[in-house]
C-alpha cells in the first residue's frame, strides 16, 4: 500500500475516534444527574389538597428531576398536581397486600411503609424472611 494511502487512512482512523469519544463526552455529561437509570420505572404520587386527594403513577425519573429543579432547601418539596394545579403532589406507596396509597410515614415511629389500613409493610416482612434463612 502506499505511504499516501497509509496516511489517509490513518488520519480517518484517528478523526473516528476524536468523534467517538467526543459523542461519549457529550453524552455523558448530558446525563450527569444518574438519574437515566429509573427512566421507565414509576413511582406512586398522591395530592395533599383536601378538595383533591388525586393518586397517580409517574416515572420515577421525571419525578427526582422535578424534585431536584424545585429543591430549595432540605425538604422535599411538593410537585403540581395535574388534577388540580396546586402544589401538592407527594410520594406515595401502594400497599402489597391491601391497595391503600398513602403517605410514607403513615404511622408515626414505625417503619416508613406501615400500611395505615392493614398494617403490612414490606421493609418488615422482607426482614423477616431474611432473618428465617
Amino acid at each position: 500500500m502506499e505511504n499516501s494511502k497509509k496516511k489517509s487512512i490513518m488520519i480517518g482512523a484517528v478523526a473516528g475516534c476524536v468523534a467517538l469519544a467526543a459523542a461519549i463526552t457529550y453524552k455523558r455529561r448530558s446525563d450527569n444527574t444518574g438519574l437515566a437509570v429509573f427512566k421507565g420505572q414509576l413511582i406512586w404520587v398522591k395530592c395533599r389538597n383536601a378538595d383533591c386527594g388525586a393518586e397517580y403513577q409517574m416515572d420515577k425519573k421525571d419525578y427526582y428531576e422535578e424534585v431536584e429543579e424545585r429543591t430549595t432547601g432540605m425538604f422535599t418539596p411538593p410537585l403540581v398536581c395535574k388534577e388540580c394545579g396546586e402544589e401538592s403532589i407527594y410520594a406515595a406507596i401502594k400497599c402489597e397486600k391491601c391497595g391503600l396509597i398513602f403517605f410514607k410515614g403513615a404511622v408515626p415511629n414505625d417503619f416508613r411503609d406501615r400500611c395505615p389500613e392493614c398494617g403490612f409493610s414490606k421493609i418488615e416482612d422482607t426482614a423477616k424472611q431474611t432473618k428465617r434463612r
